[in-house]
């Protein structure tokens, strides 16, 4: 098991590196918005180059770059938290690097401690003491990461709820949810080791090593997602704020009128890519006021709206047989649906029925 470990630290040291070139050689990805996924894969990188000298250290290798590993425990939590927020934030934060501050002042005693080596530093590495003052650290540091882990949930959310008042189909978020999904398990193994550990007393360095190896996997998944699909990489910023809208209420009543009206008549929900701009641009109102207009006048966000326009086609073309040689999703693709799982799920929180069971076919 450990040669497999190497092996798999190996393949994510070079992932990393073949990363790194891709994005600095590629102008659309090397941008500000991607400036904390380089340093990610920078500190993933050099992580698991010193996790690999930590394991070379246990079977007798050089201590000295060992400490590496721990400095980028401190960095990575930061790292990905600040890459999320630069993906999904509304204003670029000036003071995102305060965040740093902490994990630096951590890895500066590591790198006090390695500028200090000790002859016996192995034997006092494996110490009674030592052991027990590195589970109470572990410990903490295990919070640190998790606030982290726990806040990059909550924006990631937030953020794809949010946009769907834009949009009139879902944002492609699985690459997002992945990324965090991987990271959970990676620490689900370490809480798994923190526990066995100073509970148990039954230290493994397999328990400790699969959040490492969980780490490489997180390198090859991201080069995986950058392959397959790039734009992944570089999301739209979300619009305005609903506050901008400076409608009145009875201008609300009146453009109501007007969107209904061009639903009716133009249908162009079957545009299954519509957004918030495109009505924009076929009414002459903002987008904000769009926003507004859609929430109080209709009860419904953006991806909502559209979603009821699209249902309604689809009973209409279901019950007159319009599209009888097609199946179900079938038809709601003819009615502007270019996802099975969207349709199905704004068929039910409209009718409180699955399409078979409302027609019972």
């Amino acid at each position: 098991m450990t040669k497999a470990f190497e092996w798999l630290i190996i393949f994510g040291i070079l992932q990393g590196i073949f990363l790194l070139l891709i994005i600095l050689s590629t102008p659309k990805l090397r941008n500000k918005k991607n400036r904390f996924l380089v340093l990610l894969i920078v500190f993933l990188t050099i992580g698991q180059t010193g996790r690999f000298s930590y394991v070379e250290f246990l079977n007798g290798g050089n201590p000295t770059w060992m400490g590496i590993a721990d400095i980028v425990l401190y960095t990575l939590p930061v790292s990905y938290f600040l890459y999320l927020k630069d993906q999904f934030k509304l204003k670029p934060s000036r003071y995102g690097w305060l965040h740093f501050i902490p994990s630096l002042i951590q890895s500066g005693f590591i790198i006090l401690g390695l500028l200090n080596p000790n002859p016996n530093i192995k034997e006092t590495f494996q110490s009674e003491e030592t052991i027990r003052f590195f589970n109470i650290f572990m410990g903490i540091i295990i919070l640190y990461h998790l606030v982290y882990y726990v806040s990059s949930i909550v924006i990631t959310k937030k953020f794809f709820s949010k946009i769907n008042n834009r949009l009139s189909f879902q944002v492609e978020s699985k690459y997002y949810i992945r990324f965090l999904a991987i990271l959970g398990l990676g620490y689900a193994f370490w809480i798994f080791y923190f526990i066995k550990s100073t509970v148990f007393n039954a230290p493994s360095l397999f328990d400790y090593g699969m959040f490492w190896g969980v780490l490489s996997l997180t390198i090859c998944f991201i080069a995986y997602s950058l392959l397959q699909n790039p734009n992944q990489f570089y999301l739209e910023e979300t619009l305005e704020k609903y506050s901008s809208s400076k409608l009145e209420k009875s201008d609300v009543s009146r453009l109501k009128q007007q969107l209904e009206l061009l639903m009716l008549e133009q249908r162009p929900y079957l545009n299954s890519k519509l957004t918030r701009k495109d009505i924009a641009n076929m009414t002459q109102i903002s987008e904000p006021d769009v926003s507004r207009i859609v929430n109080e006048g209709f009860g419904y966000n953006f991806f909502e709206w559209v979603n009821y326009y699209r249902v309604k086609d689809f009973m209409e073309r279901v019950e007159s047989k319009l599209n009888s040689n097609l199946t179900l999703f079938g038809v709601a693709q003819e009615s502007g649906f270019g996802s099975k799982s969207t349709f199905y799920k704004a068929f039910r929180d409209i009718t409180g029925k699955t399409p078979t069971e409302y027609f019972g076919k």
